[in-house]
């Protein structure tokens, strides 16, 4: 699986990158970076020169198991259905 980074924007002071990988057997690897409100990442890769490390405000890196991503996968089902619909919470 080849490593692609999702940029996530619409809402500024949360924005940033977040990226699935494999990374250790049998588990997937989800990365999130954040990054400063003030630049404007719209039309932006993370590999853009704009974005420095002094840009990156916060980094996490997790590890889940199969079972874990399933969980992860069957509550953004859940969240997508409610947002859909117009809900949050």
């Amino acid at each position: 699986m080849g490593a692609s980074k999702i940029r996530f924007n619409d809402v500024p002071y949360r924005q940033g990158f977040l990226e699935v990988t494999n990374i250790h057997p049998g588990h997937i690897n989800i990365e999130t970076w954040k990054i400063h409100p003030d630049l404007d990442i719209s039309e932006k890769q993370f590999d853009d020169k704009a974005i420095t490390d002094d840009c990156v405000v916060a980094n996490t890196e997790i590890e889940l198991s199969v079972e874990q991503a399933k969980a992860l996968i069957a509550s953004l089902e859940a969240a997508i259905a409610n947002a859909s619909e117009g809900g949050r919470g």
